[in-house]
C-alpha cells in the first residue's frame, strides 16, 4: 500500500502532462471530466498514476470517483492549479506519523498570481475546530483514508464548481469530520504554490454567490442558519455590487430553501 495519494479533481485533459505540471512525486488518482469515459494506468519514478476520465460534471462527485478510487494510507486532495514541493510527500507522512492523533491535517500554502506569491496561507500547528476550520480549502487538506472510509465520509454532489449551488463543498466535507468526532489538526508545513490567474469556479460577488451561500449557511449551521446568514451579509467587506439590503434578503431565501432540500440531491442546474 502507498502511504500517499494526490487525489486531483481536474477537467479536459487529454494525457498525463498534468503529472509534471503539477511536480506531483508520488501516487495519484487523477479524476478527470470530460466528454468521454476511459481508465488509464500509469507507472512513473515515483508512484502510480490512475485517471480516470468521466463524462460527468460536478466538483463533489469528481472528487468522490478519486477518492472511491484510492488505496493509500493518507490521501491529499488537490486542484490541477496546484504545484507541490519536491519533498511534498516526505513532509506530509511525516506530520501524520508525528501526530498519531490527527485523522485530518490542515498544510500551508503559497498564493500566487502571474507566477508571483501574493498570499502565504499558513496556520501555527493546533488542534482546528468547527469554528476556526471553515477558512480553508481542500487543496490543503490530508486525510486518514481509513477514518473516511469507517465513517463513510464523501464529498456533497450539491455544492461546488459544476454543481447546484457553486461552492462550499470543502466546508460541507470539514463538518462532515467534525461531526463524525475525526481529530483535525493545522500544520505550518508549506505543500506547495496554488495559482489564481483565473477560476473556472468563481465569478464574483454577485447574487448568486450570496444565495448560494445562504443554502451553505443552512447546511453548516442548521439551528443557527438565520443568523449566520443576517451576520455574514451584514458583516461582508468585499467589493461587491450587491447591497446590504439585497445581500440579506437572498441569504435568507437561500437558507430557506436550504431547509426544503434533502441530504444530498442531484446535480441540477
Amino acid at each position: 500500500m502507498d502511504k500517499l495519494q494526490v487525489l486531483v479533481a481536474t477537467m479536459h485533459q487529454s494525457d498525463f502532462s498534468i503529472v509534471k505540471k503539477m511536480n506531483i512525486r508520488c501516487s495519484a488518482v487523477i479524476a478527470n471530466q470530460a466528454d468521454r469515459e476511459e481508465i488509464v494506468n500509469k507507472d512513473t519514478d515515483h508512484g502510480k498514476i490512475k485517471m480516470i476520465t468521466t463524462a460527468t460534471r460536478g466538483v463533489g462527485l469528481n472528487r468522490n470517483i478519486a477518492l472511491m478510487a484510492s488505496d493509500s494510507e493518507f490521501v491529499l486532495f488537490a486542484d490541477d492549479d496546484v504545484v507541490y514541493n519536491d519533498d511534498m510527500l516526505e513532509n506530509v507522512v511525516a506530520a501524520f506519523n508525528q501526530n498519531p492523533k490527527a485523522d485530518v491535517i490542515v498544510f500551508g500554502i503559497y498564493i500566487t498570481k502571474k507566477g508571483v506569491v501574493i498570499e502565504t496561507r499558513c496556520s501555527k500547528p493546533k488542534r482546528l475546530h468547527l469554528w476556526n476550520a471553515m477558512k480553508y480549502g481542500m487543496v490543503t487538506i490530508a486525510v486518514r483514508r481509513e477514518a473516511l472510509l469507517r465513517n463513510r465520509i464523501t464529498f456533497h454532489e450539491c455544492f461546488g464548481g459544476g454543481c447546484r449551488y457553486s461552492y462550499g463543498e470543502d466546508s460541507l466535507f470539514l463538518k462532515a469530520c467534525f461531526d463524525c468526532g475525526l481529530k483535525v489538526y493545522a500544520h505550518d508545513y508549506i505543500v506547495g504554490t496554488c495559482g489564481k490567474d483565473s477560476s473556472t469556479c468563481f465569478t464574483g460577488y454577485h447574487k448568486r454567490y450570496f444565495y448560494d451561500k445562504g443554502v451553505l449557511m443552512r447546511y453548516l449551521f442548521p439551528k443557527f442558519s438565520y443568523l449566520m446568514a443576517l451576520y455574514f451579509a451584514i458583516r461582508f467587506k468585499r467589493e461587491t455590487q450587491v447591497g446590504v439590503m439585497q445581500r440579506i434578503q437572498l441569504m435568507l431565501a437561500g437558507v430557506k430553501n436550504g431547509k426544503k432540500m434533502l441530504p444530498y440531491c442531484e446535480n441540477e442546474k
